[in-house]
């Protein structure tokens, strides 16, 4: 995919973003482009895929080259179109907080990387990377992760 049509994708998905009133993107702000990397990784799962390479940080999963367009979102003249996504997707994110979409895409992250394991061994290694995570708070996320067929 040109870089051109993943602008043009990923403004047309912070626009829709913004017009179901969950997140208004302003690339100055940390949390912002925090939530945009976990909301895009996570889109991933109900079809929107813009096919960003990610790498686990210290905030989850992350993209360089996500990172790149959004700071070039502000620049770029392309005009958005009008997309719809998964209401599963939108009923997953939600309201909800920055650590708790940290939580999510690592557990999708880890998911994915070792496929065959089982939820004790991902609330392992989730709490490795995330030591602040108690194993109640892991279970918790993985269990909505589940209903919403994210994992």
């Amino acid at each position: 995919m040109k870089k051109t049509e993943r602008i043009k994708e990923l403004k047309s998905f912070v626009k829709y973003l913004e017009d179901c009133n969950i997140f208004k993107f302003k690339v100055n702000i940390f949390n912002n482009r925090l939530k945009l990397q976990k909301y895009i990784f996570l889109a991933r799962k109900y079809g929107f895929n813009l096919r960003y390479s990610y790498n686990l940080y210290i905030h989850g999963p992350y993209s360089p080259q996500l990172a790149d367009d959004y700071y070039a979102l502000g620049e770029s003249a392309i005009e958005p179109e009008k997309i719809t996504l998964d209401e599963g997707f939108i009923k997953l994110i939600k309201k909800k907080s920055e650590w708790w979409l940290e939580l999510a895409s690592t557990i999708v992250m880890i998911s994915e990387r070792y496929r065959d394991m089982g939820d004790e061994m991902i609330i392992k290694l989730v709490r490795n990377s995330k030591p602040f995570a108690s194993e109640s708070e892991v279970e918790e996320v993985i269990s909505k992760l589940r209903k919403a067929n994210a994992i």
